[in-house]
């Protein structure tokens, strides 16, 4: 990956030869279940490889990786033929799917999605759009989050599998956007588009309950993805400051305000792997970890904007310079706090669960 970071930065290009190279070495869907075709990496594990990755280029691991969440409905509440048609056949052909989450006009309020899915003699007839859909460019399937109506009732929220191919789906060319430029994020169009029963991922109107499940797993990833920048960057920044004379006499690792920065990071750093670390427990124990997973990404990501801002200046005309690579780092930090929730969100989710145990027995 390192080699090509700023050309697929540069060119927006989805990185084909990264790809295919994962695909050989067997780790591309490695996070999937031994029996759908994966490896059977645990949670604790998917995060180490998102940090690692994610230090050379948060951009491409995601490209790499989302396949995992994607598909996070079909995995927890498929049927076994939904499995192998949706996730180990894709798998199998080394395929792609991606999420219909995100609405135009809704933005961080998912719940209000406006996309339809009636109920039909012979299956369902979805309408509406979908936007910032990773992955959506390329995607064979689309995980779709749409109300449900059956009987002129509205039954909810509920995921449905879509095919790319199917009449009526239409996929825009990928938006120009600062951050994570390599990962093609269109918008995706639904007019009267014809699904067969198995489309329906579970019960109707489960959506919302696999929803917050999706979303806890998918945010390990942004706070992994976060403490690779991070880390990343004091790795680069130690070698800078090391090297790099404000005066003749002077190194720049002498200065004690270079000192003082760089040591708060990393124990910042320290702080957001063990809030990862504590989500990522929970979920291999197949114990709740929503709360600990938007902590971790709210920590994680705020910490990567702090930090590649901070450093930045360190490296004062080259920071923003392109050679360096702080500037891109620097920019896939700030969309992070956007992606996968905003830091809002999770600070929202953080207060409802406080809320909660303050009147519990345990307290806080």
């Amino acid at each position: 990956m390192a080699p090509h970071v700023r050309r697929y930065d540069e060119e927006r290009a989805f990185p084909v030869a990264i790809h295919e190279r994962a695909a050989a070495e067997g780790i591309l869907n490695a996070a999937f279940p031994e029996e759908l075709g994966g490896a059977g990496l645990s949670y604790t594990e998917f995060g180490q490889v998102i940090g690692e990755l994610s230090a050379v280029c948060p951009g491409m691991t995601w490209t790499l990786v989302f396949n995992r969440g994607a598909l996070h409905p079909v995995v927890a509440a498929g049927t076994p033929e939904q499995k192998e048609l949706f996730v180990t056949r894709l798998l199998k052909d080394n395929g792609y799917a991606a999420l219909g989450l995100t609405e135009p006009e809704n933005g961080s309020n998912l719940l209000a999605a406006t996309t339809r899915a009636v109920a039909t003699d012979s299956g369902w007839l979805l309408n509406g759009g979908k936007c910032m859909s990773g992955n959506g460019t390329v995607a064979d399937v689309f995980i779709v989050l749409a109300n449900t109506v059956m009987d002129n009732r509205k039954r909810g929220l509920s995921f449905f599998a879509v095919p790319r191919d199917a009449p009526g789906v239409t996929v825009s060319e990928d938006i120009e956007k600062a951050a994570f430029r390599c990962l093609p994020t269109p918008s995706v169009t639904f007019r009267d588009v014809a699904l067969e029963p198995i489309s329906l991922i579970g019960r109707a109107g489960d959506g919302e309950m696999l929803l917050n499940e999706l979303l806890a797993t998918i945010r390990i990833g942004g706070a992994a993805c976060g403490t690779g920048i991070v880390a990343a960057m004091l790795k680069d920044a130690l070698t800078w400051v090391g090297e790099r004379r404000v005066y003749p006499d002077d190194r720049m690792d002498t200065l004690s305000h270079v000192q003082l920065t760089l040591g708060r990071l990393y124990v910042e750093l320290c702080a957001a792997r063990k809030l990862l670390d504590e989500a990522t427990a929970l979920a291999d124990q197949g114990l709740p970890f929503g709360k600990e997973s938007s902590m971790a990404k709210y920590y994680a990501t705020e910490l990567a904007v702090r930090a590649s801002n901070e450093i930045l200046q360190l490296y004062g005309w080259r920071g923003i310079a392109a050679d360096h690579g702080v500037e891109k780092r620097w920019r896939d930090a700030r969309a992070l706090t956007i992606f996968e929730g905003s830091s809002e969100i999770q600070l929202l989710n953080v207060f409802r669960e406080m809320r909660r145990m303050a009147t519990s027995e345990g307290g806080l």
